[in-house]
């Protein structure tokens, strides 16, 4: 494993798992009516650049998220850590490749707010009207499965163990905690992409409904259900855990053919 791989990889791990974390901060802040808001990957860098020295957060965020893109290409198309090729290898690769175009897109989401004001803070998607209602329920439609069955395999992952396994934790010392850490965030993550898969068939069903929701939306969901401040506190802290686990790897994580 060449050095240079490594760190971008750590840089990486460090970069979302920071994002992560202010989100579930903020979101869990409102839950315990301390001043936050819930909170999304827009909002956490908007609250990123209004602190001292945001500009230069920013920047380090952007560079540290292409880095943690660049290392999901590495593994899809070098394979440095031997995924393998068989069926469920290359699903796995894929599924990398995917997740690398994504923290691509958040990457020049922090360049953006790097280089001019904030956005509007809207989840309409009007722009998409051109579809035409009909063309445009069905696109939602396969959004919903796509995320359904992420958030699937995410629990089923995290349930038989092999989510956890594919960060080669094992024999380093702490594995056990950084596992339960990653275990509960995990789940968190898998919680609020189902709310979300909900949002797009809802908005599927209902004609003049055709609203894209994000995190954000998944926290003030649970906010407005039974019980939804308990729910969204514990939610908040699961996005916490799943940003500290990305950000512990840094230490624990083992890499093959070191």
């Amino acid at each position: 494993m060449k050095k240079s791989y490594k760190t971008a990889a750590v840089i990486g791990f460090v970069s979302k798992g920071i994002i992560y974390v202010v989100i579930g901060v903020l979101s869990l802040m409102a839950a315990l009516n301390m001043g936050g808001d819930s909170s999304g990957t827009n909002q956490a860098l908007l609250f990123l650049k209004k602190q001292p020295f945001g500009q230069v957060l920013l920047l380090l965020l952007g560079v540290g998220l292409l880095c943690y893109s660049f290392w999901m290409f590495l593994q899809a198309f070098k394979d440095p850590e031997n995924i393998g090729s068989d069926y469920k290898a290359k699903l796995r690769r894929f599924g990398l490749f995917t997740t690398g175009l994504v923290y691509v897109v958040v990457a020049f989401l922090c360049f953006y707010h790097l280089f001019s004001y904030p956005m509007e803070e809207s989840s309409n998607s009007r722009y998409l009207d051109f579809l035409g209602p009909t063309t445009l329920s069905y696109v939602f439609i396969g959004i919903g499965i796509v995320l359904t069955m992420q958030g699937i395999v995410l629990t089923v992952g995290v349930i038989k163990g092999g989510l956890l396994d594919q960060f080669n934790l094992e024999g380093r010392k702490g594995a056990a905690i950084i596992r339960t850490v990653g275990q509960f965030g995990f789940y968190a993550r898998a919680f609020v992409v189902a709310i979300i898969a909900y949002f797009f068939f809802r908005a599927a069903i209902y004609t003049g409904n055709h609203d894209i929701k994000g995190i954000q939306d998944a926290f003030k969901f649970l906010d407005q259900s039974t019980f939804g401040r308990i729910l969204m506190a514990i939610t908040a802290v699961g996005f916490i855990s799943y940003g500290a686990f990305f950000v512990l790897l840094t230490r624990y994580r083992s890499f093959e053919k070191e």
